[in-house]
């Protein structure tokens, strides 16, 4: 049995903030699309959300790693250049294209059935329809749902899709049948997968299940830097019964390292050679759907912090906000705030503000306001509003006056 590398909780956290691409330099000039590249071919894969109450979420990962830069290169790499693609990973989930073979063993489970029962019954009771839809798509895509020359509306109230045809589009997305495009409002665009994943890469073999674990396994191990076995299969919500045999296949090939992690108590893994920060301490927001913070009981581990999304809790029960994001200062997370993007006004709304008990308020609220302000240059706020609540708004409204 292979010796065991012991880690501290500090080196393990350093490791981790290390591989994220955290140890970039955040600049005041704006970041290049190199960057932004870089950046997600360390984090593997980002968390798509609609929710824009802020800026939607799949732009605050690079933001928080590289500080300013124009959200249209997002774009452009993603949905121009097509080095990105969507697909079903980490939920909805954009990631780079050369990756796009190692998933398709997920595509072949849906045929089986292993997806969303909406659509497999879509597949199964409406297969001539859905081959019509495909067939649309092939002529007239991209197109939205909504654009479909028959896209059977479904007489519903509350979430769900909207009609047969955004059923079906569905099913030919999880099967790898057609890519997602985005519109300027983020709205779905269906495309032909091949008009998305570059030929060189979909006329690649289809590696195995075991292959692709394999593969999927050593990304998430280096996209968090240090990780137990269930960290590494939540990443890509890759979860299979052979886990632990593929593990000890990857250590037995030198490929990842066994840890012992004080204070986890857990079976945990490295990239094999790797490394541990000297320094690193960022300060930036993270957003709800950030890889730090996807994987609740690892973020507490790693970082002590306990965080929930309370977007889906009455007002009145909401105990920090609606869209919280957790501050991160030197490497620690030490605040959480409530921000809205107030866009008809160009004001960004401090609604709270909440100092995590272990720290002091006096060595957060200047750091904090100016990341506030790099974060409302950002998102085109040209004012910043600080409401009353929570520990903090008092301190930050300090440090507001203090810069006018």
């Amino acid at each position: 049995m292979n010796d065991l590398v012991p880690l501290t909780a500090e080196e393990a956290r350093k490791i981790n903030l290390g591989a994220q691409g955290f140890s970039h330099e955040r600049t005041p000039d704006e970041a290049s699309a190199a960057e932004l590249e870089s950046i997600m071919n360390a984090m593997k894969v980002v968390q798509l959300d609609a929710v824009p109450i802020v800026v939607r979420t799949q732009y605050l990962p690079f933001f928080s790693r590289l500080g300013n830069y124009e959200m249209s290169l997002y774009e452009e790499i993603a949905y121009k250049q097509d080095k990105w693609f969507e697909l079903w990973a980490h939920e909805a989930s954009i990631a780079p294209v050369k990756s796009e073979p190692f998933f398709r063993f997920i595509k072949d489970r849906a045929k089986k059935g292993e997806t969303w029962k909406g659509l497999y019954k879509v597949a199964t009771e409406e297969p001539e329809y859905v081959k019509t839809v495909l067939e649309e798509v092939k002529q007239r895509g991209p197109l939205e749902a909504k654009h479909l020359n028959d896209p059977r509306y479904i007489k519903k109230s509350g979430w769900g899709s909207r009609s047969v045809g955004q059923l079906a589009l569905n099913w030919l997305y999880r099967i790898g049948e057609v890519g997602i495009r985005r519109g300027n409002n983020f709205e779905k665009k269906y495309d032909l997968i091949s008009n998305i994943v570059p030929s060189e890469i979909l006329s690649l073999p289809s590696p195995t299940e075991e292959e692709s674990l394999k593969k999927l396994y050593l990304w998430a191990t280096s996209a968090m830097g240090v990780a137990s076995a269930r960290d590494i299969q939540d990443y890509f919500r890759t979860r299979s019964s052979n886990t632990r045999t593929l593990l000890q296949e990857l250590q037995d090939e030198g490929l990842l390292t066994r840890v012992e992690v004080e204070g986890w108590g857990l079976e945990s893994f490295a990239i094999s050679g790797f490394g541990i920060p000297k320094e690193i301490s960022p300060t930036c927001f993270l957003s709800p759907f950030d890889p730090i913070i996807w994987n609740r009981e690892r973020l507490r581990r790693i970082f002590g912090f306990d965080y929930k999304l309370e977007i889906y809790k009455p007002k009145s029960k909401r105990e920090f906000g609606y869209y919280v994001l957790p501050f991160m200062h030197n490497g620690q997370i030490v605040a959480r705030v409530d921000l809205a993007n107030r866009r008809q006004t160009g004001v960004l709304e401090v609604l709270g503000a909440f100092c995590e008990p272990s720290y002091d308020r006096g060595a957060i609220s200047k750091p904090l306001w100016e990341e506030i302000s790099l974060l409302a240059t950002f998102v085109g706020c040209p004012v910043i509003q600080i409401k009353r609540r929570g520990n903090l708004s008092q301190p930050l409204r300090i440090e507001q006056k203090m810069t006018k």
